[in-house]
């Protein structure tokens, strides 16, 4: 699945001098390309998950993925640092919630598609909200409060339970996105212990570790069709989160974390012009709620920091 960008929890929007201004393009610009590149990413999963699972998929890339972040810590002088945690506890939670939720929404793209599967995951940073409150003790705010309500009705329009439409596998979805929330909540108490390449070297390696024997319970072996689409994901999956990097060294996070919602325009399109999927005019108005919603409390969150 898509490698989303940490929500901002402590990056604030801030004035940007003049000069900034182009930093700040090149930031939105190379978001929007890995949004993109995600996407991509998803609809060539989607083909993958037909003849093979999930775990096995995402086994394959998380353990390239740990070998590169491995390798690079081990350039950068800090393979050792990077392999003893402060909080191991707490980066083993973090990446369990990780590696839980990219194989959880690689089965929704199975069932649902990407423009649904999107849709309903395009509610984590809501969920992500309403938990901070539990587990960092965050006041919410009546404001915040109406727009997580407005995003759980959204993902109501596109689940529609009791109706003939209904599915039960949307809840996959949901699921993802709640373990997303968790895992970018849990990434605010590590980044108080450890650094960014720390916590990357711990959640691909751990999550190698514990997608390995899924992954082999329901390993097949690959064409070499499917060995080329296991490799373009991974190097997707690479290419995105570099640009990531890129985007964040160019523009302060709380301004690129808007650009993320590109990703549910992207699946969309890709899901109608490449798969034929045909989203009822419900689902679309629950994805544009949910979008809303995300947005509204963004930018509430940003202007007031303490509602």
């Amino acid at each position: 699945m898509a490698g989303y960008m940490p929500w901002p929890w402590q990056d604030g929007w801030g004035d940007m001098a003049p000069q900034d201004t182009e930093n700040t393009r090149w930031g939105m610009f190379f978001i929007t390309l890995s949004m993109a590149i995600f996407a991509v990413q998803d609809a060539m999963t989607r083909v993958l998950v037909e003849a093979i699972s999930p775990p096995q998929i995402m086994m394959v890339r998380l353990w390239v993925f740990a070998a590169g972040a491995m390798a690079y810590a081990g350039w950068k002088g800090r393979l050792r640092a990077a392999l003893n945690p402060a909080r191991p506890g707490l980066q083993f939670v973090r990446a369990s919630f990780s590696a839980l939720e990219i194989v959880m929404i690689a089965w929704a793209l199975k069932y649902l598609g990407l423009a649904e599967a999107h849709a309903l995951f395009a509610s984590f940073p809501l969920m992500a909200a309403l938990m901070a409150v539990f587990v960092l003790g965050e006041r919410l705010g009546v404001a915040r409060l109406a727009a997580i309500l407005a995003g759980f009705a959204g993902a109501l329009l596109i689940v529609r339970p009791g109706v003939g439409v209904f599915r039960p596998q949307a809840f996959i979805a949901l699921g993802a996105a709640a373990c997303f929330a968790a895992y970018q909540v849990a990434g605010r108490l590590a980044a108080r212990h450890d650094g960014f390449l720390t916590s990357i070297v711990q959640i691909s390696f751990i999550g190698a570790v514990l997608l390995t024997p899924a992954g082999l319970w329901t390993w097949v072996a690959p064409t070499l069709r499917q060995w080329l689409l296991i490799l373009a994901i991974t190097a997707a999956g690479i290419c995105g989160h570099l640009l990531l990097v890129r985007a964040l060294e160019h523009a302060p996070a709380g301004i690129l974390q808007p650009f993320n919602y590109f990703l549910l325009a992207f699946a969309t399109l890709i899901g109608v012009g490449w798969f034929g999927e045909r989203p009822g005019a419900l689902s679309m108005t629950g994805a544009a709620i949910i979008a809303l919603s995300g947005l509204f409390s963004l930018l509430f969150s940003r202007r007031n920091p303490h509602q």
